[in-house]
């Protein structure tokens, strides 16, 4: 009798509901009862409240049950309740992409996947939570513009008029549209093979009906051409984005982009980045850093340990870097795949990886080129659950932030214990989490 008591008391002090999902039901009410009824016996008894009407013509309401009632007892209550028809619990519903390849897409969903599906029931990428649109770089050859599944996510710079010759936004590059060709200094966008996969893995068009899903549904894809050739051409090419964020974060959003990370899936193989050779890599990735972007890159496709052999860039020690290798189908690491228990942050599917590629067709392809993107879409789709006030106030803390809750979220694999800075490969479900 004198522990009733006790937790009557409790529950009367503590009463207060739970937010989890799993603590709410949906019931109908019986024809004979009436609603006010129902809420006043709720109240009385102290373990449920109704929270909402969902359907009168059903007399169908949302309850929620307190939080010291676990979700079995509290549907035995419930059930038990005779002004209720029935009761079930309010499940989760995860959206369900129409895109009619996204079953032969294995590292969105498989068991050794990333668990997208998971993920995107929180969201499915596109803007910050105060609704400014999400970036990313994409770095490579070039991209196909026009292809069916990339082209409602091509950023577009709605300050520049295409074909006038003229730098309309003053930003410094002359009809820079859609993104800019570091090449040939021009806003004339190549089409490319590796760089439309590349962009694809990131932001295909999700929910579309049309080919493949990227990690994102919704995002700003802003490519630009200037992967490969010379050093100077790769740092025009990322000069280019930090411009455009450091715009963003002039303006509190007004022009610029809000570019959030850059996809480097290119490299120069067996190279010491901190040594005095290459001191402007570090530079770059730290001023890029500063002004919230992290530098997703890929490692070298070979089986070697980068932090002996070297990897420019996935063996620069900028913090702002985050290096990624490939991991497959079963679960393991690639066989011609770097690795680095200091160098390299995590893995990701990399393998036989389906994607977009030019003149709207599909195809498969295997390496940490395809791994990287997994990665830089992830960091895309968390920006998606911050706001805007954070990002730009704090724009080198949030991306910090953002990076410690990657690689903290990991799902650990063997064989990147000791051979990663986080032993496993890519959740995107706990990241997202992690992060809302």
């Amino acid at each position: 009798m004198r522990i009733g008591r006790t937790v009557t008391l409790l529950l009367i002090i503590l009463y207060s509901f739970s937010g989890r999902a799993s603590n709410d039901f949906i019931v109908k009410l019986k024809a004979s009862a009436k609603v006010n009824q129902l809420d006043a016996h709720f109240k009385a008894g102290g373990m449920f409240k109704v929270q909402e009407m969902l359907s009168g013509s059903l007399g169908l309401f949302l309850v929620r049950g307190h939080m010291l009632l676990d979700q079995k007892s509290a549907l035995v209550l419930l059930k038990d309740d005779e002004n209720l028809a029935y009761v079930q619990v309010d499940h989760k519903v995860s959206p369900r992409a129409s895109d009619p390849l996204l079953a032969r897409q294995w590292g969105l969903s498989s068991t050794y996947g990333v668990n997208a599906p998971q993920a995107w029931q929180y969201t499915t990428g596109g803007q910050t939570l105060d609704g400014n649109p999400v970036a990313v770089g994409i770095v490579d050859g070039g991209m196909d513009l026009a292809h069916e599944d990339l082209v409602g996510n091509v950023w577009t710079n709605q300050s520049e008029v295409a074909g006038n010759h003229i730098d309309d936004d003053g930003n410094g590059f002359v009809d820079d549209v859609n993104g800019w060709n570091a090449y040939d200094d021009n806003g004339e966008v190549p089409s490319h093979y590796h760089g439309t996969h590349v962009a694809g893995i990131v932001g295909a068009q999700g929910n579309n009906g049309k080919g493949v899903s990227g990690v994102n549904w919704n995002v700003g894809l802003i490519p630009v051409a200037g992967s490969s050739g010379q050093t100077s051409v790769v740092i025009k090419a990322y000069d280019y984005l930090l411009t455009l964020k450091k715009r963003f974060l002039a303006t509190g959003g007004e022009q610029g982009a809000l570019v959030v990370a850059i996809n480097s899936s290119f490299g120069i193989d067996y190279a010491k980045c901190d040594q005095n050779d290459y001191p402007v890599w570090n530079d770059m990735f730290d001023t890029l850093g500063e002004n919230g972007i992290l530098s997703i890159a890929a490692t070298i496709n070979d089986d070697v340990n980068v932090d002996e052999d070297g990897d420019v860039p996935t063996a620069c020690s900028s913090p702002y870097v985050v290096a990624v290798t490939n991991t497959t189908v079963d679960g393991v690491k690639y066989r011609r795949a770097g690795y680095g228990s200091t160098s390299i942050d995590l893995g990701a599917p990399g393998t036989s990886i389906l994607s977009t590629v030019p003149g709207n067709n599909y195809g498969e392809a295997t390496g940490t080129s395809m791994a990287t993107p997994q990665v830089t879409g992830a960091v895309a789709l968390a920006y998606s659950v911050l706001s805007s006030d954070q990002i730009i106030t704090r724009p080198s803390e949030t991306a910090l932030l953002v990076k410690e809750a990657l690689l903290g979220t990991v799902t650990p694999q063997e064989d990147l214990n000791g051979r990663t800075v986080s032993g496993g490969r890519l959740n995107l479900e706990k990241f997202i989490s992690r992060l809302r």
